[in-house]
């Protein structure tokens, strides 16, 4: 039988890492197999390409596209960290800037992240960035966050702000209220509010990585378990929510696999390309 899957796209948090942020033995082989049938095997994730690189490394996919920042940036990245860019949704800096003052004015408390390209920026250290840090194994640059904004040609791709949950909820409805130009709110985590252009989903990345492989939309094989995954779980032929995913990424997937620390990705693969090859 010949596979009608060309393209698998897949989450990384939650989905190919396990909550101990390790990558299993079978998803290596499994991975390693789909490799061998010529079927290209994507990342598609929240984090930056810095912190996508290593996982696609020991996968060995690390030649294919990143897409960082949930697709306001896609990339092909080598070992001295000199990524070729595919596809770039920057926000306005302006509309970053405006954003940043209403959190340090009336949510303090809440860290703010600023990614542009390749690197991650902050203006303080605190206990949410060290989390962050432990988690993408990755050092943020401290910066005045204005000399960011000035600079034109700074293309700044991600705002990732971190707090208690209670405090995000409440900037999130505030921000929701507020007029903002080609701007998109959305939790990645009960705790985490992520900030890009409107334009950038993983929806749209899938359509932008269909064209680079003069391929369907339908002909891809998307994995996640997060609501910024749905979209793009929505227009894949074949969408696929984890077993640790909420019941509303459930909802909309075409099939519901194992969790993340029970080979779910890996099983999903072996269920709908490799026993149908």
């Amino acid at each position: 039988m010949v596979n009608s899957v060309k393209l698998v796209v897949s989450d990384v948090d939650g989905t190919i890492l396990t909550t101990r942020q390790t990558i299993t033995a079978k998803l290596k082989r499994v991975v390693s197999l789909i490799n061998t049938q010529n079927i290209p095997f994507v990342l598609a994730s929240a984090r930056s390409p810095q912190g996508m690189y290593p996982i696609a490394k020991a996968l060995r996919i690390q030649s294919n596209p990143l897409v960082s920042y949930n697709g306001a940036f896609i990339l092909k990245m080598n070992e001295d960290n000199i990524g070729c860019q595919l596809k770039s949704h920057p926000m306005k800096n302006d509309a970053v800037r405006r954003i940043v003052e209403i959190v340090k004015k009336q949510f303090s408390q809440i860290s703010v992240n600023i990614y542009a390209k390749n690197t991650w920026f902050i203006e303080k250290h605190d206990t949410w960035i060290q989390l962050e840090s432990d988690i993408t194994k990755l050092k943020p640059t401290k910066i005045r966050f204005e000399s960011l904004y000035e600079d034109e040609k700074t293309e700044i791709h991600k705002l990732l702000l971190i707090g208690k949950t209670k405090e995000i909820q409440e900037l999130y409805n505030y921000l929701k209220k507020v007029k903002f130009e080609e701007i998109a709110f959305y939790l990645s985590k009960e705790n985490y509010l992520e900030i890009v252009a409107t334009n950038v989903s993983k929806e749209t990345a899938l359509k932008e990585l269909a064209a680079y492989y003069q391929i369907d939309t339908k002909e891809i094989l998307a994995i996640g378990d997060q609501f910024n995954d749905i979209p793009m779980l929505r227009l894949a032929g074949i969408g696929i929510a984890m077993g640790n995913s909420p019941a509303k990424v459930k909802k909309v997937a075409t099939f519901v696999t194992t969790s993340n620390d029970n080979d779910g990705v890996a099983n999903a693969l072996v269920n709908f390309i490799l026993e149908k090859s």
